[in-house]
């Protein structure tokens, strides 16, 4: 799925966000494999973590062009997944993605590549 194609039928699940992400990510394919390994399934939030770790080793200043393109095929792909995700699958990407960032210091870069959909998860809550 590529950012701004149409998804039909039923939402996009945690599995199906971890399968698009290890298609345009080499080094997130071999952290899944490693996460299945140890923990013998898929923990959507952990393995949200370490995709969200290795996004902001991308972030670093320096990055080659390829970096860049990384990250931008992995902010699409949570943007495909905070629009057509199950409640589930938003959650996770709103929670142990977008949250967690916020308190990283690679936040203003990453977030500069935020879509609509990631940009509203990031908004503060109303008091």
């Amino acid at each position: 799925m590529t950012a701004g194609s149409e998804r039909p039928g039923r939402p996009l699940g945690n599995g199906e966000l971890a399968d698009g992400l290890c298609a345009v990510s080499g080094a997130i394919r071999e952290l899944r494999r490693v996460h299945v390994q140890h923990y013998e399934t898929l923990i959507p939030h952990v393995f949200m973590g370490d995709v969200l770790a290795h996004t902001g080793v991308l972030c670093r200043v320096g990055a080659r062009e390829e970096e860049h393109a990384e990250v931008q095929a992995i902010l699409q792909m949570l943007e495909q997944g905070m629009a057509y995700g199950s409640r589930e699958t938003r959650g996770v990407i709103a929670m142990s993605f977008v949250a967690d960032s916020r308190l990283e210091g690679f936040y203003p870069t990453l977030a500069f590549g935020f879509g609509p959909r990631l940009q509203r998860a990031a908004m503060p809550a109303p008091r």
